[in-house]
């Protein structure tokens, strides 16, 4: 690998590091009730710009973000605030995602002999 495609890789992760960023800042903004029309236009710019990096967005952050940012767009703020919360949270990493146990079966559990 050359000097010049190290750098390159470097500058495209930057750059999908600084839209990811953009995404949790206007999910941050639209939390803070700046407005609909100015919270989902935040929303709709920082997908973009997370689209046009190529920046990796779960499936989850990207549904609750479009879903939020259309409730926003008819006015219903409790909707949108509870997917922004949601998508905060993945996006600031700061609840590990929850790993659930398999379903038991008959036969698992042994009770009082």
């Amino acid at each position: 690998m050359t000097v010049a495609t190290e750098l390159d890789d470097m500058a495209l992760q930057h750059l999908r590091t600084i839209a990811l960023q953009k995404l949790d800042n206007a999910v941050r903004t639209a939390l803070s009730g700046a407005g609909e029309d100015a919270g989902h236009r935040a929303l709709e710019e920082a997908l973009a710009a997370c689209a046009e990096a190529g920046a990796p967005v779960s499936a989850q952050v990207l549904g609750s973000v479009e879903a939020a940012g259309e409730h926003l767009r008819y006015g219903e703020r409790m909707e949108a605030r509870m997917l922004l919360t949601v998508a905060h949270r993945l996006l600031s990493g700061a609840h590990p995602p929850m790993v659930l146990p398999e379903p038991s079966t008959p036969g698992d559990v042994v009770l009082g002999r």
